[in-house]
């Protein structure tokens, strides 16, 4: 959806032309399809390392299709004859490697999140690395964790993604999820939405807020996304077993995500892993939420300690519910943090923005001989 996001805005004179796998799940060619962005398909698979059964056959399927990519992809490039070839990530540079040895093409690739700097995927990226012209990082921390696998540091730049700030009301919270989980207006609503797995850190921030709902029977818990199992089950009990049944709702599912932001009073991001961006607290903060997140690669290069929010080290269920819980019960901090933040995102994570950064680098490969 990001990449989408910018290739949307893109100015007139840049044409694009997507290869889609036929693995996917449609999603995909909907959306371009709705945005009347052309594209093609071919059978972009991947590799695995892993010996299960099921990475075995994904792997199997991806070897033995890779004739057809390689056909399906020279004759896109004949027919399209483009000036650029863009990777929306490494995995295909590396299915592709045979062929793209031969291209007289620019190559650019878009980091977003880098395999870990171990042995075997340092060897790997210095095979695969050796073809691409540039690289380009969402934030500076997928830029260092990319050197750290033996990147250039000249041949890697980072531009931040960006999103679209949304038009606000002057009307405050809304009630509807608060309405819907049965509380009264008055309540103070944290609010946690995203992928359901444990490297989100849900559970973190579960046993966070059962530390303040103690000090603060006012603060609710709203947790947003499509429930995952076994995680969700796991989740599930441990409200149970701390009686916070009445104060803790999930919402499932919801089309908008500036919905469920409108129904709470702070973010929080409470990943137990490096995030390569952290979009989701720059779309929170462009809502003019105050938010709390851990120490987490990319999203620390949007939030400003104490300015915005607050930073606290990951899986530190101490320092998460103290952070909470004084916003809880300061209003006026919370109204800064989010004036603040929202400026903050306006100013450096502006999809119109970011997009032209992006397109003038791309053009400004062009022409160069920079392989």
């Amino acid at each position: 959806h990001i990449t989408v996001d910018f290739f949307l805005r893109f100015p007139p004179t840049v044409s694009s032309h997507f290869l889609l796998t036929r693995w996917g799940n449609g999603e995909m060619e909907s959306l371009l399809k709705k945005n009347n962005i052309p594209y093609s398909f071919s059978w972009l698979g991947m590799f695995s390392r892993k010996m299960e059964w099921d990475n075995l056959k994904m792997s199997l399927h991806a070897f033995i299709k890779l004739p057809k990519l390689y056909i399906d992809f020279i004759r896109l490039q004949k027919k399209i004859k483009p000036d650029i070839l863009y990777f929306a990530n490494h995995h295909e540079l590396i299915l592709l490697y045979p062929v793209l040895l031969f291209t007289k093409k620019k190559i650019v690739c878009h980091m977003h999140d880098p395999t870990p700097a171990i042995p075997f995927q340092k060897k790997n990226f210095k095979r695969y690395g050796k073809i691409v012209d540039k690289f380009i990082a969402i934030s500076d921390n997928v830029r260092n964790r990319t050197i750290a696998l033996g990147c250039d540091p000249e041949k890697i730049v980072t531009i931040h993604n960006g999103i679209t700030i949304p038009q606000l009301s002057n009307k405050g919270r809304l009630s509807d999820l608060a309405n819907k989980a049965g509380w009264s207006a008055d309540v103070f609503i944290i609010g946690i939405t995203g992928q359901m797995t444990p490297t989100k850190g849900h559970a973190d921030l579960l046993l966070a807020f059962k530390k303040v709902h103690e000090k603060n029977p006012m603060a609710r818990l709203l947790i947003g996304g499509k429930p995952q199992e076994p995680f969700f089950t796991e989740l599930k009990s441990c409200i149970n077993e701390w009686g916070l049944e009445k104060f803790v709702f999930f919402t499932g599912w919801l089309e908008s995500v500036s919905f469920f932001f409108q129904n709470i009073d702070v973010f929080v991001l409470a990943s137990r892993h490096d995030e390569g961006y952290g979009l989701v607290v720059a779309e929170a903060m462009a809502h003019k939420l105050p938010v709390v997140i851990t120490a987490s690669g990319g999203a620390m290069e949007i939030v400003d300690e104490q300015q915005n929010g607050y930073i606290v080290p990951k899986a530190d269920t101490d320092a998460m519910a103290e952070k909470l819980l004084s916003l809880s019960v300061d209003p006026a901090t919370c109204r800064k943090f989010g004036d603040i933040g929202r400026i903050k995102v306006m100013r450096d994570f502006n999809i119109q923005k970011q997009t032209a950064v992006f397109v003038d680098y791309l053009l400004s490969l062009k022409d160069q001989n920079v392989r």
